[in-house]
């Protein structure tokens, strides 16, 4: 029997939090392998609730629901950061406690590391040349960084990478490496729970519904993720949630889903057969619902199911809403906000994700947004924009000389674009645009 290692690596960043971050599809994986005969084990370097961990550093205590800072120690920038005026940090456990895992699970026959944000790669570099230093053992990369920039991953210290989102072709990969390998079920996704087992202890749980989304945002990159739209039954998703809350007995599960209420029918049914269950357990939906698909009746059930955050994919106000592919406009806000509110909820649980800094995006956009969203009740936040390579937005960019195709991903960070690029609003309307939201909020604004 082959000895599989799967790893969520650190990350490399001026800023992270624990919004209820899961590599999903490493779980999956990793029962695909269990399937196919292999002994697989996991070193999930973000997860704060492993009891080894406070061994080696302190961890911070939970927020709300689960959620929570990382431990982190500061380490030096990348180059190309020199002149950000911040602190950088590895995020996750220290490596005292990565190397005693490493030697805890002994002979590995192939070690399989997964990556999230482009401009993680750092960390995901280092994760992987740590374990090239101790392990004999090929390392394979995957993950959302290789499937949007396959080119870029090739540099990395990774013997091979699987640029694919679907594990349908994981068979070809194992083979490579010469372990034994069978067909993946086209089923997959219906058949297949993600593989929990391998944590000793989680803080909380997150599932996904459904894979992929019909919309084309032009800021958007799951379309060419994952090429079709696909559901699990609500029957199975229930089942998988029951079974892990009891096992864990954690209170708080999220939805991770980039289109849950596309098919409003199943998701209706997954709500249903929850309060039939009668679980206990707060539910989240932190990615962002399409406001205009929500209806009475699912913001009833949600109510009833009891749903503590719900977050509405707003954007942006003005002409982009048309421009970018036309998803949501303000009356579908209002609508939802309207809805939401009718049933009980308020804007502790509701709020509205909006973008700045977005190509084309003017300072008076997110503050009619910022105002739509105090009028109706609801809390929002602003989430700083990143171009990601492949989508409609990148490829206008770097053909209007505003990004260079081969740009560092480093430089991609959201959180420092402000200070050089020059497509969105820049540094300027970015910082009056923080200042007015530490205004609302009651907060000193800080010196940068």
């Amino acid at each position: 029997m082959s000895r599989i290692l799967l790893v969520n690596p650190w990350i490399y960043d001026f800023a992270a939090y624990d919004f209820w971050l899961k590599p999903l599809g490493l779980l999956y994986i990793g029962r695909i392998l269990q399937k196919m005969g292999h002994e697989v084990f996991l070193i999930d370097l973000l997860n704060r609730h492993d009891p080894d961990l406070p061994r080696f550093i302190k961890v911070p205590k939970d927020k709300r629901y689960g959620t929570g800072k990382f431990p982190s120690e500061v380490i030096p920038k990348p180059p190309l950061l020199e002149s950000i005026p911040r602190k950088f940090k590895r995020y996750g456990a220290p490596p005292e406690y990565f190397e005693w895992k490493l030697k805890r699970i002994e002979r590995v026959d192939l070690v399989m590391v997964t990556s999230m944000m482009t401009y993680w790669y750092p960390g995901v570099w280092e994760t992987i040349s740590f374990i090239k230093e101790r392990v004999s053992a090929p390392v394979v990369l995957g993950g959302v960084y290789v499937n949007i920039l396959p080119a870029h991953a090739r540099k990395s210290p990774a013997d091979l990478i699987y640029p694919w989102t679907e594990p349908l072709r994981l068979p070809s990969i194992l083979e490579k490496v010469g372990l034994k390998a069978k067909e993946v079920p086209k089923d997959w996704f219906e058949r297949f729970d993600p593989m929990y087992e391998l944590y000793e202890k989680v803080g909380y749980l997150v599932f996904i519904t459904t894979l992929g989304c019909p919309f084309k945002c032009t800021y958007c990159m799951v379309p060419k993720l994952w090429k079709k739209f696909v559901k699990r039954s609500p029957e199975r998703v229930v089942e998988a949630i029951e079974k892990y809350v009891d096992v864990f007995k954690v209170r708080d599960v999220a939805f991770f889903d980039d289109a849950i209420l596309v098919d409003t029918d199943n998701f209706k049914k997954i709500l249903k057969l929850i309060i039939k269950k009668n679980m206990n357990v707060n539910f989240h939906l932190p990615n962002g619902i399409h406001a205009r698909l929500l209806t009475d009746e699912i913001a009833c059930l949600m109510k009833e199911a009891n749903f503590k955050t719900i977050k509405l994919g707003y954007e942006t106000t003005g002409r982009l809403q048309k421009e970018t592919g036309g998803k949501v406009f303000d009356e579908d806000i209002i609508h939802a906000a309207r809805i939401l509110r009718k049933h009980g909820f308020t804007s502790k649980e509701v709020s509205a994700y909006i973008m700045i800094n977005m190509p084309g995006q003017k300072l008076e956009d997110v503050l009619k947004a910022i105002e739509i969203c105090e009028s109706e009740g609801i809390s929002f936040s602003l989430n700083e924009y990143t171009p990601i390579p492949g989508t409609d937005d990148w490829k206008r960019l770097v053909n209007d000389g505003i990004l260079s195709e081969d740009v560092d991903p480093v430089l991609l960070n959201n959180s420092i674009l402000p200070f050089w690029w020059r497509g969105g609003m820049g540094e300027k309307e970015v910082r009056i645009l923080k200042d007015v939201v530490r205004k609302k909020k009651g907060e000193r604004s800080p010196i940068i």
